[in-house]
């Protein structure tokens, strides 16, 4: 029995951020000959590489040229061989994709398609349409009709699942499996926890709508200028967002003097020197999937401010994070001054420090687990 995992998407756009983390987190933690690489090349799929896997898991800790030229090389259709799938194989699929590929799926035998493992990372272009640009949204549509006639789809949160049964299918049967990612895509966890730390707060995620900026900068700018040392920096791309936050942003970052900084470009080193250096990272977005930079900040050690819309801080308590509940710019406010406290600050990096949280290696494992492969040697 061969398990195979389609890496389409990735091999034709190799990037170290995103739902692409997915794929990364998974190529870097599998054993060695535990699964061949696939990607779809003229309706059908080609056999890559073993050595593709691991030049991917390399990426993910280096994302140099020569690190993306090598898996241009390796994931080049030359150099693979045409798959017929048996009846024992399965096939993983952990990305999201377009209508090519929803096309190549329909046109599957129906025993082919039930060997299919889909990840589903969220459907929230679906269930939160205002956040989203409408051509983003038409280009899913066949990607989640065909994910709901499937009969084999694993889920990052609880939330994920409880959409897909609850308000797509319609039914009250849960069915599926939960697999919480990784928290450790920055790095080891640190050996102890780093109290004491200056009056910065960092912001992870791409500037969209649904991440709430415009609300972070609202309760920000009031206290920038009044309390000595406050610094926030928003790491991250500039995305979808109207050009009166995109110059808001821009015009506070060109002022030496604001107390703010736009980083737009970094690596994953840097984003961990950023986490590591702040006294909080915030992530109050409206609607999320799951939401993996709060996460990667309390497997750092770092607490973090969070809205109650975040599915993969659920099950942890109050443990590292401070909700902000009512979501709005006073609520928000209020949790930064909790922070100024050196107490409370000290006390939410210990609880931080203190938290057990999956590793990528453990969300690989069940990964494994789900598509029927043996893990007792993992």
């Amino acid at each position: 029995m061969s398990l195979y995992i389609d890496l389409s998407e990735f091999l034709a756009d190799p990037i170290t951020t995103g739902i692409q983390r997915i794929a990364g987190g998974i190529c870097q933690s599998l054993p060695a000959n535990r699964a061949t690489p696939v990607r779809l090349h003229a309706n059908r799929y080609v056999a890559l590489p073993a050595a593709l896997i691991d030049a991917i898991g390399r990426f993910f800790g280096d994302d140099s040229e020569s690190r993306v030229m090598e898996i241009r090389r390796l994931g080049a259709v030359q150099t693979g061989s045409p798959v017929e799938l048996s009846p024992r194989d399965t096939v993983l699929i952990p990305e999201i994709f377009g209508p090519q590929r929803v096309a190549f799926f329909r046109g599957m035998p129906d025993q082919a398609f039930s060997r299919c493992r889909f990840f589903v990372h969220d459907l929230l272009p679906l269930t939160h349409p205002e956040f989203f640009p409408v051509e983003s949204i038409m280009h899913l549509y066949g990607y989640f009709r065909l994910i709901l006639e499937a009969s084999e789809c694993g889920f990052n949160s609880e939330d994920t699942r409880n959409v897909y049964y609850g308000r797509l299918k319609r039914t009250g049967v849960r069915g599926g499996v939960v697999l919480p990612l990784g928290c450790d895509s920055l790095g080891p966890k640190p050996k102890q926890a780093t109290l004491n730390r200056p009056l910065v707060f960092t912001v992870l995620g791409t500037v969209e709508p649904r991440k709430n900026h415009h609300l972070i900068l609202d309760a920000f700018e009031p206290l920038l200028r009044r309390i000595e040392g406050l610094r926030l920096s928003f790491i991250g791309k500039m995305g979808w967002v109207d050009s009166e936050l995109a110059h808001r942003v821009r015009a506070l970052d060109a002022d030496r003097n604001s107390g703010f900084r736009f980083h737009s470009a970094t690596g994953d080193q840097a984003i961990r020197n950023f986490i590591e250096e702040s006294r909080a990272t915030i992530y109050v977005s409206s609607a999320e999937g799951y939401g993996l930079p709060p996460v990667e900040s309390l497997w750092l050690g770092t607490p973090v401010i969070a809205s109650t819309a975040i599915p993969s801080l659920k099950g942890l308590g109050s443990m590292g994070i401070h909700f902000v509940d009512p979501l709005n710019a006073v609520s928000l406010r209020n949790a930064v001054l909790a922070f100024i406290d050196d107490a409370y600050a000290k006390q939410k990096t210990e609880e931080a420090f203190r938290l057990s949280l999956p590793t990528w290696r453990s969300f690989t494992r069940e990964v494994l687990q789900w598509c029927g492969q043996e893990t007792t040697a993992f």
